[in-house]
């Protein structure tokens, strides 16, 4: 008798790390943003807020808007909103989508 229950608890001591495991579900798992991601802003139709936080001057960012459409992200140096050196900063940030015709 003592030797039937001592087999059951080795049996049951290998199947149970098993049985518990296969019901435990894993937590998925949202993507990670890196702190440092660069926010892509389109200046004919972003906010000026969004342009503020790409890190051009709230006044700059004003005449953004006021100045829309856009045809080019370029058109910010050519019309000299921006300088060349920051516009090589902020250029990977900015877009300039071009409003659909209809």
């Amino acid at each position: 008798m003592l030797s039937r229950n001592l087999a059951g608890l080795v049996v049951l001591a290998l199947v149970a790390p098993f049985a518990f495991s296969a019901q435990i579900k894993e937590a998925p798992r949202t993507p990670v943003k890196p702190i440092n991601q660069v926010s892509i802003v389109d200046i004919n139709s972003s906010p000026e807020a969004d342009i503020v936080s790409i890190g051009i001057e709230r006044t700059t960012a004003k005449k953004i808007v006021e100045g829309r459409p856009w045809r080019s992200k370029r058109d910010l140096v050519t019309k000299q909103l921006l300088t060349k050196d920051q516009y090589e900063k902020l250029k990977n940030s900015l877009i300039a989508k071009q409003p659909k015709k209809g």
